[in-house]
């Protein structure tokens, strides 16, 4: 029976990666997400007049941020890098610089219902990174931060948001090339007369281009046919439209039970190490918190209406940990006199060569490795040695700052 209002139950996100030939994928284990649209502008006035003659609309600045269940997979992150498969040695940062993606939210009047909407943000950005474990009882979780310059939600005749990939195989020698798209038919855009295609991108020796309707390609609404004008052997196209239907491929969206749900904090080891000296378990922690920032430059270039520009300019890490104090072994190991019965712990001389690693395992027994996180060249930017009311038990915190974050299905990446 269809809601009067919707239900998350009836909505799924969906990540369309914009660059190279990266199968689309379903965003699992979301536990919270949200969409943002600010539209900058401004009033236009003159002399002689007491009303605002106009107003002057900057790029539309769309954000979207996500919460996600850990649950020992990468496959997410690798959507957002716009990678088939792990780099060797692990995805960094830098994987995510030039990457976009399309995030979809599949609407519908209930769960397992009618498609009702969808909501697209094309060609998002990923802004940050979040590892958290709130506390030592709490599940791991990740969030993600995104932003973009458009959002458009899909309805009536345009609700279904349908992606095609057609690769040129090894012998063509024409040079035009024919798509028929009748599984669904494509519907027209209502806000441009004869507008049925809202996007192509083509993968050619690894150098991705959106193409230009009439001078890159042709599309006729009567036989359904797509034309590329110049095709080549090798050519990755990836063809973007609105539909009234799914077509017989149905929807692609899905549920994911092969993977675990979610992992508890005891399937955790983190650890810490200054430089050569030993990695040392931190079995006081309590709470983690890991937040990797892309510090962007986002420009529009003149005659576009978008911000053509995004690259990261650089990355700031920061790592919070928090935990019951002992015996200051945290601190040992910010001096580099981990396990050295060192006598005095000085502020002044606290290294900046730390590394943290964050083992992620299937259970507590942590004997099938499952993700991990690794940052280096962390130092201290704040630190709490010793904190706690009367009849209390202290606790202490520290915060860490680098500008790197390694993530990896493959512990070696991380241990090394």
């Amino acid at each position: 029976m269809s809601q009067s209002i919707r239900h998350t139950k009836a909505n799924k996100p969906r990540i369309y990666p914009y660059n190279g030939d990266v199968t689309p994928g379903d965003m699992d284990r979301v536990q919270a997400f949200s969409y943002g649209l600010n539209q900058p502008f401004e009033e236009l006035y003159e002399w002689g007049r007491e009303d605002k003659m106009a107003v002057d609309k900057g790029i539309l600045e769309t954000s979207s941020s996500a919460a996600q269940l850990e649950y020992g997979t990468i496959d997410t992150y690798l959507k957002l890098a716009n990678l088939a498969s792990t780099p060797v040695g692990g995805l960094t940062l830098s994987d995510f610089s030039s990457s976009k993606f399309d995030i979809i939210t599949v609407g519908k009047d209930d769960y397992n219902g009618d498609l009702e909407q969808i909501i697209w943000s094309p060609k998002m950005v990923l802004d940050s990174i979040s590892i958290n474990i709130a506390d030592s009882e709490a599940r791991m979780e990740r969030a993600f931060e995104f932003s973009g310059d458009f959002c458009r939600i899909l309805k009536h005749d345009n609700k279904n948001f349908i992606y095609k990939k057609e690769t040129i195989e090894s012998g063509y020698s024409e040079d035009a090339y024919d798509i028929t798209l009748d599984d669904p038919v494509p519907s027209e855009n209502p806000n441009v007369s004869g507008k049925y295609i809202e996007r192509i991108v083509r993968t050619r020796s690894s150098v991705n281009e959106e193409l230009d309707l009439t001078t890159d390609y042709t599309y006729n609404d009567g036989t359904n046919i797509l034309q590329i004008l110049s095709a080549t052997t090798g050519d990755v196209y990836k063809i973007y439209y609105t539909a009234s239907s799914w077509g017989t491929a149905g929807d692609p969206t899905s549920l994911n039970d092969a993977d675990d749900y979610f992992i508890d904090a005891d399937s955790v080891t983190v650890t810490l190490q200054s430089g050569s000296g030993d990695e040392v378990e931190l079995d006081k922690l309590t709470s983690l918190n890991i937040v990797a920032t892309l510090n962007r430059i986002q420009e529009s270039v003149i005659g576009s209406n978008e911000k053509i520009i995004n690259e990261v300019e650089n990355a700031t890490v920061t790592v919070s940990l928090g935990g019951r104090v002992k015996n200051s072994t945290i601190f040992e190991i910010l001096m580099g006199q981990a396990g050295n019965d060192f006598g005095v712990l000085d502020a002044e001389l606290f290294k900046d060569d730390l590394i943290l690693r964050v083992k992620v395992y299937e259970d507590e027994t942590k004997t099938s490795f499952k993700i991990g996180y690794k940052s280096t060249g962390l130092f201290m930017t704040t630190a709490t040695p010793e904190e706690g009311n009367a009849n209390e038990f202290e606790t202490e915190s520290v915060t860490l700052q680098s500008d790197n974050l390694k993530i990896s299905e493959t512990l070696s990446d991380i241990t090394s």
